[in-house]
């Protein structure tokens, strides 16, 4: 049997998983990352992509100060400029801004709240050309602000995130992958047996669970229930057409959420989606496909009734968003979640926004923990295989 001695073992390939690897690589930790699927899982190859200072929340954010969120764009530009916590130079930017609107009979309020925002740099009112085409119809009557935030393009982030270290990153199946632990839930030894190949067994100082709802059983294999984790289901809706206008923004009201939330990605095939979330997403969990769509369709034409979407073909799709439990609420969470567990450390970021954060309280708890790169990384590859990159819901389910 093949033995192995890692500073850091990593659970899960989903953007949590692969900013940790590249952030303890960078600092020196050799560091080997699992994944039972593929690169990008499910939750974080289907995000919109929106990296947000928490304004998105429009006139609810009044109830509460969302200023935690707010340094989360600039963390971003700065690693997309090949200087902050990670570089990702390269990684494609679907809109260097986004907007929100306003219903007409909420314009004024809206005016009163992003007016204390306007001197900050965060929001900036904008008016005739300066709005995205969408709203510059006649027919629109709200109020507009652009905002200091941004849109990703997911694949591309993972992409570049597992390019870094792909010589880290290895494939497993629950069948092929045994956690031993101690009876104080030390992770002591993680064996892989793989058809064909010798058994390997890897010592890792620290483990990281990074599986979004991965770690639900991860916590099983440790004989924990604790800390318990929530799935918040979303029913995100798909629309696609010809031509169809790239929009990035938030149509906000009175309620913790944005009205509706649209996105536009590119897809494989040259054409364009529509990523519709927010509220509608929240109320629809429950929804069937087909009544989904229904609301979906009364929204857009309500809010956006200039826009000539006839002829749009319609999909959804169900995402379980990944909290820990205690965390749902009004507001969603400001910082990511990172807890001790013997030598484990689970971690869920809670919203693609918050892996800078993330990345910076792991390394933070290892310096609290005495945790310093000690073992070599592993001059060969280990005889595994490299999973596959993940793809968007919406590049096959319109085939």
């Amino acid at each position: 049997m093949q033995t192995i001695k890692t500073d850091i073992l990593i659970f899960g390939g989903g953007i949590a998983g692969l900013w940790l690897l590249n952030r303890l690589r960078n600092a020196g930790y050799s560091a080997i990352l699992l994944e039972q699927e593929r690169l990008g899982g499910h939750e974080s190859i289907n995000a919109n992509g929106i990296i947000h200072g928490g304004l998105k929340f429009g006139l609810s954010a009044m109830l509460r100060d969302v200023e935690d969120l707010d340094d989360m764009p600039a963390l971003w530009r700065d690693c997309l400029a090949g200087k902050g916590d990670l570089n990702l130079s390269g990684v494609k930017v679907l809109a260097e801004h986004q907007y929100i609107w306003s219903e007409a009979n909420l314009a004024a309020r809206a005016t009163t709240f992003f007016a204390s925002r306007l001197i900050t740099g965060q929001v900036e009112a904008v008016e005739g050309a300066a709005r995205p085409s969408v709203l510059q119809d006649a027919a629109f009557s709200g109020n507009a602000y652009q905002l200091s935030d941004l849109v990703l393009d997911i694949p591309s982030l993972v992409q570049k995130l597992a390019s870094n270290y792909k010589s880290c990153i290895y494939k497993v199946t629950p069948q092929t992958c045994h956690v031993e632990t101690d009876d104080r839930h030390n992770t002591s030894a993680v064996f892989i047996t793989a058809a064909g190949v010798e058994p390997l067994r890897i010592h890792p100082t620290r483990v990281l669970l990074a599986g979004g709802q991965g770690n639900e059983a991860l916590l099983e294999d440790l004989g924990r229930r604790l800390p318990e984790m929530e799935r918040r289901t979303v029913h995100m809706t798909m629309l696609k057409r010809a031509e169809l206008p790239d929009f990035y923004a938030h149509c906000v009201g009175t309620s913790r959420n944005p009205r509706l939330t649209i996105t536009t990605h590119p897809t494989r095939d040259g054409e364009k989606i529509w990523y519709v979330g927010g509220e509608l997403a929240e109320e629809g969990a429950l929804r069937d496909e087909r009544v989904q769509i229904e609301h979906a369709q009364r929204e857009l034409k309500e809010l956006l009734p200039w826009v000539d979407l006839r002829g749009a073909r319609y999909k959804t799709v169900k995402i379980d968003r990944i909290l820990p439990a205690g965390e749902r609420g009004l507001f969603r969470p400001d910082n990511a979640f990172v807890e001790s567990i013997g030598n484990n450390i689970v971690t869920w970021p809670c919203k693609i926004t918050l892996a800078p954060n993330l990345g910076r309280q792991v390394l933070a708890q290892l310096q609290a923990d005495g945790i310093k790169p000690e073992h070599a990384q592993p001059t060969e590859a280990l005889p595994l295989l490299y999973p596959e990159m993940g793809l968007p819901v919406w590049e096959n389910v319109f085939s």
